[in-house]
């Protein structure tokens, strides 16, 4: 897979939890056994727009930059990715989140795309 599509998979992705946490809230706070608040609305659409930007960066990216643009502008994707990864890893740790299968199967395919980004960016473009 190339380093465009994986791009615009993350796009995707991000833009799906984008829509989740700006009109999601109250299916969030019930997911996570939370009192529901106003708070709760405000913080996840705060994330929510933050995704949105996120995404559409990871759209563009592969239109504004070379093959060469994208594999040296991938070890900061790689650690946006890992920054996103850390903090339900964290927030599950603390009890904040509960550690259960849905959380493994979004660190399962979050880390498994992040593995594909890498070697993406390995590779050299006459070996494909």
């Amino acid at each position: 897979m190339n380093l465009a599509t994986l791009y615009k998979i993350f796009a995707v992705l991000h833009a799906v939890m984008a829509l989740m946490m700006l009109f999601g809230g109250p299916m969030i706070s019930n997911m996570n056994g939370w009192d529901h608040s106003i708070g709760i609305v405000t913080m996840a659409e705060h994330h929510g727009a933050a995704l949105l930007c996120v995404s559409l960066l990871f759209w563009m990216l592969p239109r504004w930059l070379s093959e060469e643009g994208l594999k040296d502008a991938t070890s900061t994707a790689l650690l946006v990715q890992a920054i996103l990864a850390v903090m339900p890893i964290y927030h599950a740790a603390v009890g904040a989140i509960p550690a259960d299968s849905s959380l493994a199967v979004m660190m399962i395919v979050l880390l498994g795309l992040m593995y594909l980004f890498f070697q993406a960016a390995k590779k050299d473009p006459e070996t494909e």
